[in-house]
């Protein structure tokens, strides 16, 4: 260790000569020692054994910069080539168009920080995704992609054209269970709820189109597995019939729906439920109304006979004289000027058809299995 002031006394020899080697010595060992020297000079080099550090003074001769570390190969400084980071690598923020941290041949795409605790990833010349407090933002409606084990497709997600506030999706805690549905409690919340809550098992529907959907099937009596259909047996059982491995659905082809009376007494009452009922017309009365009519009678003429006789026995009988006259004569003809007309009412009552309906188009039921 030496260090000198790097000045030559005049003096007698001797100690001229011993300044001269003080000096050389400080200049050959760097100036090391366990302190700084008293003595410095913009550039010179100081080898800081109490620091393990080598040291060089800045251009202002204001202060020692830390090179390296003395007992360290390559004084603890990265190689060119392959280096291997044991501290802090420092950086500039940089800009979009001035990446601190890029591929040497492509000056659009990598890293720079935009602001305090941001790291920003630029690809392309254009800012496409930031990490800050907040967590990940992906910007410009950028999907975020998932890729299949071939990478050959992907299932992504990205926000809507134009949202019209901010939107935090909260993931349920669980997985639910099979067949659940994700849902929202309106504020973001997720959460699984059984199938069967949006559709439940056994409800009836109407379709318009006579295709039996996915999920479903057609109400026409058919019997089933009770094992391949599990949760429609459990809901409808033996209500239609059923054998030891089979259950019957409900056979609506044809028929109208009526609703279970349940316990109501005043309808329908003492009804099962899921029995067929046949047809039946309530007991009623028609009642005419005939305002009144008259009748006419036209007699077209007629004659009335008279008798006559040439005795005279008192009985009222015309006489002529002579003998052997008797008969009947008739009279002028008349009329009465009545006639008879024949009226109606206009009304007929009938019995038509087989079957008692209200008009009606004919859909076809199925079953949520």
């Amino acid at each position: 260790m030496a260090q000198a002031d790097q000045q030559i006394q005049n003096d007698n020899g001797s100690n001229v000569r011993a300044d001269l080697n003080n000096n050389f010595d400080a200049l050959f060992s760097n100036n090391s020692g366990s302190s700084e020297p008293s003595v410095t000079t913009a550039f010179m080099w100081f080898a800081d054994s109490a620091n393990d550090a080598l040291k060089i003074r800045n251009a202002a001769n204001s202060a020692f910069i830390t090179v390296g570390t003395l007992s360290e190969t390559n004084l603890g400084l990265a190689l060119k080539a392959s280096p291997t980071f044991t501290g802090n690598v420092g950086v500039p923020a940089g800009t979009v168009s001035s990446l601190p941290i890029r591929r040497s041949d492509d000056t659009n795409t990598g890293i720079f920080f935009s602001a305090a605790d941001t790291l920003d990833i630029a690809t392309g010349g254009t800012r496409r995704a930031h990490f800050d407090t907040n967590g990940i933002t992906i910007r410009d409606r950028k999907a975020l992609r998932f890729r299949d084990t071939s990478n050959s497709n992907f299932v992504a997600i990205r926000a809507p054209d134009n949202a019209a506030a901010d939107i935090t999706l909260t993931l349920p805690s669980s997985d639910g269970n099979a067949n659940d549905v994700l849902q929202s409690d309106g504020s973001g919340n997720l959460s699984f709820a059984a199938l069967p809550q949006a559709v439940p098992t056994g409800s009836v529907h109407l379709m318009a189109g006579n295709n039996v959907p996915s999920g479903y099937l057609k109400c026409n009596g058919q019997a089933v597995s009770q094992t391949t259909y599990a949760a429609l047996y459990q809901i409808i059982g033996a209500t239609y019939g059923q054998t030891a491995t089979t259950f019957n659905l409900p056979d609506l082809r044809g028929e109208f729906v009526r609703g279970w009376a349940d316990d109501r007494s005043d309808v329908d009452a003492g009804r099962g439920f899921g029995t067929a009922q046949d047809q039946s017309n309530r007991e009623h009365t028609h009642v005419v109304t005939d305002p009144g009519h008259g009748h006419s009678i036209n007699d077209p003429g007629h004659f009335h006979n008279v008798a006559y006789t040439n005795s005279d026995n008192g009985d009222g009988v015309i006489e002529e004289s002579g003998t052997g006259f008797n008969g009947f004569e008739p009279t002028e003809n008349a009329t009465t000027n009545i006639s008879i007309n024949l009226n109606h009412t206009g009304i007929s009552i009938q019995n038509q058809g087989s079957e008692a309906r209200p008009r009606n188009i004919a859909m076809m039921y199925v079953i949520k299995t």
